[in-house]
């Protein structure tokens, strides 16, 4: 589910659609890809945000639209925004699970803590039950220093909720959303396209333990 009004997951793997979302009662469509299914976004999302905000429980309303579709599929993924406004609330509260992505850089460390206080505000004041899965480590390249030690400092404070391995700086992940391909399409045996398939396994291990 892209809940993100950038959509950028709808435009590499639903391109055609225009101006649907989940709010707006957008069905799943079939991807070219095996056994993927994605409901797009838009930039009406901006919209569907602002109406969410002025609903009486409309911090909810993506927990009961996504309750028909648990016996549907085997894993459902809601892609949110970079920030805590309403359409990410809206994700954790309907989620199980947390996967966070990490900038391997300072500021971006700055951030998760925010975050996490908030998910634990949104635990607090709505029951939410979500629990943090794993953070993976973006954008990281061995040979910088700063990188190397964002990486040590969140082994240090997270454990193992830290994922193994982090994903690269590759330039075939900036190129294939140009190409609109996934990396699994475009470059299948590139390092970026390694590191995720390493940590989709990662992923399936720690949500059947």
């Amino acid at each position: 589910i892209d809940c993100d009004p950038q959509a950028n997951a709808s435009s590499v793997l639903a391109p055609t659609v225009q101006g649907a979302s989940v709010f707006s009662g957008q069905a799943p469509l079939k991807t070219d890809s095996e056994n993927l299914w994605i409901i797009p976004a838009s930039p009406t999302l901006i919209d569907e945000e602002r109406r969410l905000a002025k609903q009486d429980g409309g911090r909810f309303t993506l927990r009961s639209l996504i309750k028909p579709l648990r016996d549907q599929f085997d894993l459902i993924y809601i892609d949110c925004p970079p920030n805590l406004s309403w359409l990410p609330t809206n994700a954790l509260l309907a989620a199980d699970y947390l996967i966070l992505p990490l900038q391997c850089e300072y500021f971006a460390m700055e951030g998760l803590g925010q975050l996490l206080a908030y998910v634990e505000d949104v635990r607090q004041d709505a029951g939410a039950t979500i629990e943090l899965l794993g953070i993976l480590l973006t954008m990281y390249d061995d040979r910088h220093p700063i990188a190397r030690q964002v990486a040590a400092d969140m082994r240090d404070h997270f454990g193992e909720k830290v994922m193994a391995r982090p994903i690269p700086r590759d330039i075939a992940l900036a190129a294939a959303p140009s190409h609109a391909q996934t990396i699994l399409t475009y470059d299948p045996l590139c390092p970026g396209a390694i590191a995720y398939a390493a940590a989709a396994k990662e992923i399936l291990h720690g949500l059947k333990r």
